[in-house]
């Protein structure tokens, strides 16, 4: 390896590095809401939907499993990744949801673009059916659910912490039910 390619490499590695610390302040309120609310949701016997669309989608397929992979001692949650290929929905992806979602299941909705339109339309759809929001994106505002705020300068870094978000929940998540 040269040293050019060692320069890149390292300063992508330092720049996802800096964006993860700076992004502390902004996230950590949401992930402890929503901690609260994804293990109320299991101990109540209610699903998560983990619903994406665009690129987004394998973000939300990752998501799901994370959370359906039991950690130690802790349970797995009972998560689906509901997605479509489309930026914004197919019929057939948001008539999934109307089939699938029940009265208080959590609608976790991941959005990392900047216009956070997708999660907009989520939001309008759980109000339709009492569904419980938890979004990853960047703010929005949500009564009596969670927002994980991705605060980057672009959509893949936004992705990223996206990713990181679900580690931390299903960990915080153990702790929350273990007594760790």
């Amino acid at each position: 390896m040269n040293e050019e390619d060692y320069e890149r490499t390292a300063s992508s590695f330092h720049r996802r590095i800096e964006t993860i610390a700076n992004a502390v302040d902004t996230m950590a309120p949401g992930l402890a809401t929503a901690t609260s609310l994804l293990t109320q949701a299991m101990l109540d016997d209610r699903k998560i939907l983990v619903c994406a669309c665009g690129r987004d989608a394998t973000l939300a397929s990752h998501v799901a499993v994370v959370l359906r992979t039991p950690m130690d001692a802790a349970p797995a949650l009972p998560a689906i990744a509901l997605h479509s290929d489309s930026d914004s929905g197919d019929a057939g992806h948001w008539r999934d949801l109307r089939t699938l979602s029940r009265d208080g299941d959590i609608l976790l909705s991941i959005d990392t673009r900047s216009d956070i339109a997708v999660a907009q339309k989520y939001i309008q759809f759980a109000e339709t059916r009492n569904l419980v929001v938890i979004s990853l994106s960047e703010k929005v505002e949500l009564s009596g659910g969670a927002c994980i705020e991705l605060h980057a300068e672009d959509q893949d870094l936004r992705s990223e912490l996206a990713f990181m978000a679900s580690h931390c929940l299903r960990e915080h998540i153990k702790q929350m039910l273990l007594g760790e």
